[in-house]
């Protein structure tokens, strides 16, 4: 089992016998939990439940974990506790995760911004995908995530502020067989390696089921993973100025390129098609007044930004 969580999905369902009333305890999707069960199921390579149309009864597999649960639940939720404690006690700085688009838009210049203004100031700021940086604020290794919020929404132990948001396109090099096609199809764009970062599961509702050139789906977590995949922004760039690959991001991230005429976009949008980011935090977390300043700091930039608006 790859987590914690893990184990809370098979103690749920076994307190509730229902996917219904376990996925409302967890915070997740009836079908999200589904999802869940048969990959760890199929990562243990075990049958941990057996399925009515009503209800769900735990296997012997399943006994074998819960008679552990209480004690490894209890006994990470102390560790945890222990290590925020100190934390807190040491006030060693902060740590944030944000992920690319996010790091792009506002979390650098923030940080930097803050860092500069503040001389006492102390963090640490690490660029992840958003799964990562969900992990990494549950785990206790970030004070906070700035990254997408619809996932976070998924964990009820965290709580979330959203930020900003804006339209993306496609873009590559001027010499991109793609750029000379004046009308695009979703097919066009599955032809070609993507170079961005990893996806969350809902995309691919939106895009063609045959990913092709495009990228694949973790068989996992299901999330689509580009066939470029990559954590930052300019690692995106830097890929399709090679020459075959494409990405994706709002276009004011590449304005200096497009004025150069070193990357174009592609004639091919959509209103779903957009970045969204916010903050991510633990729920009941307590702020370090370091913590707090940042935020500030981080709202302030945010409200000067070019996406500091949501789509309707």
């Amino acid at each position: 089992m790859r987590d914690i969580r893990h184990v809370k999905i098979v103690k749920a369902l076994d307190t509730h016998r229902n996917f219904a009333r376990a996925a409302e305890t967890l915070g997740m999707s009836q079908s999200a939990l589904s999802r869940a069960l048969v990959r760890i199921e199929e990562m243990l390579d075990v049958e941990l439940f057996e399925r009515t149309r009503t209800s769900v009864i735990p296997t012997v597999y399943a006994e074998l974990i819960l008679q552990r649960s209480d004690a490894l639940i209890a006994g990470f939720d102390d560790m945890l506790h222990a290590i925020e404690t100190k934390r807190c006690q040491d006030e060693r700085g902060i740590h944030i995760s944000v992920g690319p688009y996010a790091a792009q838009a506002i979390g650098l210049s923030g940080f930097s911004s803050h860092a500069t203004s503040n001389r006492a100031f102390s963090g640490r700021l690490i660029i992840r995908d958003w799964r990562t940086c969900l992990e990494d604020v549950i785990e206790r290794r970030s004070d906070l995530a700035i990254t997408d919020t619809r996932s976070a929404k998924h964990y009820p132990e965290l709580d979330t502020e959203p930020l900003g948001s804006g339209l993306a396109l496609f873009f590559c090099v001027p010499e991109h067989p793609l750029a000379k096609q004046s009308t695009l199809r979703w097919s066009d764009l599955m032809r070609f390696p993507w170079a961005t970062t990893v996806a969350q599961e809902r995309w691919l509702d939106l895009l063609p089921k045959r990913l092709g050139a495009a990228g694949r789906v973790d068989p996992i977590t299901g999330d689509f993973v580009p066939a470029i995949c990559v954590d930052n922004f300019s690692a995106m760039v830097a890929a399709v100025k090679e020459g075959r690959a494409i990405s994706v991001a709002p276009p004011g991230f590449i304005n200096d390129e497009i004025k150069r005429g070193d990357l174009v976009t592609l004639p091919l949008s959509e209103p779903w098609l957009t970045m969204e980011y916010g903050l991510v935090w633990r729920r009941n977390q307590t702020w370090s007044n370091s913590l707090r300043r940042f935020v500030e700091t981080l709202r302030e930039k945010q409200q000067a930004s070019a996406y500091h608006g949501f789509p309707s």
